[in-house]
């Protein structure tokens, strides 16, 4: 069977964060299994929002002609991708759905703002025409149906899973040496919506009681400058270090090696390596984390110190809720998530027999 994949989105993780991950575990799943599959990704230079989000607009007008799409047996399309397939003319097709926009402009400004607004229009076009929706969370279940008015049987709720990554087995085999300050590590592309800023206020209010404590952040995007900015205003400079994109997986595995504790935006890698996780108690993370993390309130910076400080002050708690982290780690399989785009694979090209 030919799939056709569709995304706009860049496929690379450097630019494309968790959806270019998730496209690529999604990518060699379907392989393995056996699937004919087709990308179709232009993989645009995202530097300019607001240019990359015109571009992506233009190639879904176009996309309605394309012979990839139209000769394959099913389409997956991420997020909006395929909103301009004729639905009377197309293949089956699928609708994965990540940043769900429509959900995501609360957290924007302009001219993002606007931009997202736009993608939210068609995120709603898109999933009124697919044939099914796939999602990685309940949450995200909940808000396609009340943001879009989507009936809830026409969503799947399909919990991410990532095979080994490279760098994940280079973690063990790293030397680590006990830390003279405590250390925490946060990974994660800098949108808006990741809260940063929340966490670089929580550790304006510790370094008081830690003063000594080192925050190392891994990761880009459009908030680099105004994250660094706001670094310098509270005073944070010598406390917070800027790795950037990191692409060399035995540096990758010495972070992670190091850190004393993290901050919740890569839950599976973090709760596979039993690391002590703090996140804020929002979109999916109480329904991903569960008892294995301490979850705080969101847009309170007080709130997400104290949760840290839980950690930074009682190592057994740390390896406690470490281990927690590692056995729920368990129920998020690469295996699981691919079974069940089979299933609906199955399930839809079943249905236009």
């Amino acid at each position: 069977m030919r799939i056709a994949l569709i995304t706009s989105w860049p496929t690379e993780v450097i630019e494309g964060s968790g959806t270019a991950a998730f496209f690529n575990f999604l990518l060699s799943g379907l392989l393995a299994r056996g699937y004919d599959v087709e990308v179709i990704a232009p993989n645009f230079d995202i530097s300019d929002y607001v240019e990359v989000t015109l571009k992506r607009f233009l190639f879904n007008t176009d996309l309605r002609t394309d012979l990839r799409a139209l000769s394959a047996e099913v389409v997956i399309g991420f997020d909006y991708d395929g909103y301009g397939l004729d639905p009377a003319t197309r293949p089956p097709m699928i609708t994965s759905a990540h940043a769900v926009y429509g959900d995501v402009i609360q957290w924007e400004i302009d001219p993002f703002r606007t931009m997202v607004a736009a993608q939210a229009f068609f995120d709603r076009v898109a999933m009124q025409r697919t044939d099914c929706i796939t999602v990685g969370s309940r949450y995200g279940k909940d808000r396609i149906v009340s943001l879009y008015g989507i009936a809830p049987e026409k969503i799947t709720v399909i919990p991410h899973g990532m095979p080994t990554p490279t760098w994940l087995p280079l973690v063990d085999a790293e030397p680590r040496t006990e830390n003279d300050h405590p250390v925490i590590l946060a990974v994660g592309k800098m949108y808006p919506r990741k809260r940063l800023d929340v966490l670089l206020q929580a550790i304006a209010l510790l370094k008081s009681q830690y003063p000594t404590i080192e925050l190392r952040v891994v990761g880009n995007g459009l908030e680099w400058d105004r994250l660094h900015a706001l670094t310098a205003e509270l005073n944070l400079n010598a406390h917070v270090t800027w790795l950037s994109h990191i692409t060399d997986d035995t540096a990758f595995a010495r972070e992670w090696r190091q850190s004393q504790e993290t901050f919740g935006f890569v839950y599976l890698e973090a709760m596979t390596l039993g690391k002590a996780i703090v996140a804020v108690r929002a979109a999916a993370a109480p329904e991903v984390l569960g008892d294995a993390a301490i979850l705080v309130e969101p847009d309170n910076p007080r709130a997400l110190a104290e949760g840290l400080s839980r950690f930074l002050d009682d190592p057994t708690l740390c390896e406690q809720y470490g281990q927690l982290a590692k056995e729920r780690a368990k129920r998020f399989t690469h295996a699981k998530m691919i079974d069940g785009y089979v299933g609906l694979i199955e399930q839809v090209t079943g249905s236009r027999k």
